[in-house]
């Protein structure tokens, strides 16, 4: 936020300012200390608050007097470039703004009374900082439905931020290149929540690429440990029918963006993509199954489904096998990132690129996660670096 403080009283400013950066820590904050100074400012940056004192000097070294005309003069000007800003008075003197009351009402600039030992003024000053701030947007969202899935990013040396509360969502910030994007945790795993979010994220942030990284299942056979399954077609696998047969399945694929989809396949061309995602990973020796010697990592764009339970039977991952001859991986959460992606009015591009840790079965365990998160991490990052989702 750019924000415009006109106060004379250094104490009362640093009062003032303390608030503010409780509310947002990055606020881009101006200090006039006199009249002179204020409408320097306000004709030549544009601001999302001003937060003015009723009682100030005109000139620097000037005894302090009512500048409320002045001050309504100057920010509702016709030409001035904050006609439309919001603008709090905050004085000491009641008498002074009781008088000026209906000239500041009529042109939408709000009063609040000023004291040290009572702390209304703050709650009013919250809830105009709150009221003001522009929306945040992102060039690009990544959705991980896990606390180790954000890990990933940060164990693979990428720069991410301290978790914040932006718009009611747990965000991390991250670039990747000249791209400005935020690392979204959803509160848990699953279709309907990771649907909730990624609704919410693409309609607040707005970002032209939404994705998920993160772990999953492989089929047996078409899919082993480490490897990176981007689903270029999604299906729900347990949506359907319950009959005395069992689940009847009917299965709607979501399939990526075209645009996407060449562009991924490209990527994947390019043995210095691999190299990319694959260097510097470090495995432990319980990280490494036990009939290899070394993972060796394949990247591919296949058919996955997602699922609203964790799948830990061989009979159930069976079932899922058979849905479609195809199908390579299974989860919880992708399908929905799609189907919100593909509906949303924004229209964001989308993928979703996760690890396999293991093939749905009994002896499911957590061995292979960390490695597994850091390299989905590196492999939608690099992407992401490449411009996927941005041509």
């Amino acid at each position: 936020m750019n924000i415009l403080i006109f106060e004379d009283d250094f104490e009362k400013k640093l009062l003032v300012e303390r608030v503010i950066k409780d509310m947002d820590v990055g606020a881009d904050i101006i200090h006039a200390a006199h009249f002179q100074d204020f409408m320097k400012n306000v004709y030549g940056r544009k601001f999302d608050l001003i937060v003015a004192d009723l009682i100030a000097p005109q000139f620097k070294g000037y005894e302090a007097i009512d500048l409320t005309q002045n001050i309504i003069e100057a920010v509702r000007a016709p030409d001035s470039i904050n006609l439309l800003t919001s603008v709090l008075a905050l004085t000491r003197y009641d008498d002074k703004a009781e008088a000026n009351f209906k000239g500041l009402n009529i042109k939408d600039i709000s009063v609040v009374t000023f004291s040290e030992n009572v702390d209304e003024w703050q709650d009013s000053l919250r809830s105009k900082v709150v009221s003001c701030m522009p929306p945040i947007t992102f060039d690009f969202i990544v959705v991980c439905a896990l606390a180790k899935e954000v890990d990933g990013f940060i164990e693979a040396g990428y720069e991410v931020g301290y978790a914040e509360n932006i718009s009611g969502l747990e965000c991390r910030r991250i670039n990747i290149g000249e791209k400005h994007g935020a690392i979204v945790k959803l509160p848990r795993m699953g279709l309907v929540t990771c649907s909730i979010i990624s609704t919410l994220a693409i309609e607040i942030f707005k970002p032209k690429l939404i994705c998920m990284s993160g772990i999953c299942a492989g089929i047996e056979g078409k899919a082993n440990i480490y490897d990176v399954i981007i689903p270029d077609a999604c299906h729900q696998h347990d949506n359907g029918k319950w009959s005395e047969k069992g689940l009847e399945p009917e299965v709607y694929n979501v399939l990526i963006p075209s645009d996407v989809r060449l562009s991924i396949s490209s990527v994947l061309t390019n043995p210095a993509f691999l190299s990319a995602v694959t260097d510097n990973v470090k495995f432990n020796r319980s990280e490494i199954p036990l009939d290899v010697e070394q993972p060796n990592v394949r990247i591919s764009l296949a058919p996955a489904s997602s699922g609203s339970a964790v799948i830990a039977s061989t009979e159930m991952a069976h079932v899922i096998k058979e849905q479609h001859r195809k199908n390579t991986a299974f989860e919880m959460e992708s399908y929905a990132l799609y189907e919100a992606a593909r509906l949303s009015r924004i229209q964001p591009k989308y993928f979703s690129a996760k690890a396999v840790v293991d093939d749905g079965g009994e002896t499911k365990g957590d061995n292979y996660h960390r490695a597994a998160c850091i390299i989905s991490a590196k492999t939608v990052f690099n992407l992401i670096l490449r411009n996927v989702g941005f041509s």
